[in-house]
């Protein structure tokens, strides 16, 4: 069964987490249409830009997406070339079984598992400790 490591690696190779950061941007910065009668209502001195922003700044679920998103841009480019880039991207994006990535990378199935969980347990022993629920 995956957690929530496995769920947001998923989600970082199929592009849903994009999708799922463009939708919580969208939800939070749409326009509420509120009718205002006679002069009770206080208008905004903000411009829409500067609202958007203040709005998608202080939204912690986007900003934790988005400071999950860049960490994994980011340790994506570190772990270019490696066996271990190799088989999150076999098993996440191309959603392939566990003896056809071995096959793909040219390790046995449990020398695959064993390179991940490695790399896993890195991940949630440095980078993650405190931001996985």
């Amino acid at each position: 069964m995956a957690d929530k490591l496995d769920m947001l690696l998923s989600d970082y190779m199929t592009g849903m987490l994009q999708v799922k950061i463009n939708s919580r941007e969208r939800w939070i910065t749409r326009e509420k249409h509120e009718e205002r009668i006679g002069s009770g209502g206080s208008s905004s001195n903000t411009a829409p830009q500067e609202r958007n922003y203040l709005i998608k700044e202080g939204d912690k679920e986007l900003q934790k997406m988005l400071d999950r998103k860049q960490t994994l841009d980011e340790l994506m480019d570190v772990i270019q070339g490696t066996k271990v880039k190799e088989i999150v991207i076999a098993r996440f994006k191309y959603r392939l079984s566990w003896c056809k990535v071995g096959q793909r990378v040219f390790l046995d199935e449990d020398a695959a598992r064993k390179q991940y969980a490695g790399f896993k347990k890195t991940l949630r022993d440095g980078l993650w400790r405190d931001t996985l629920d």
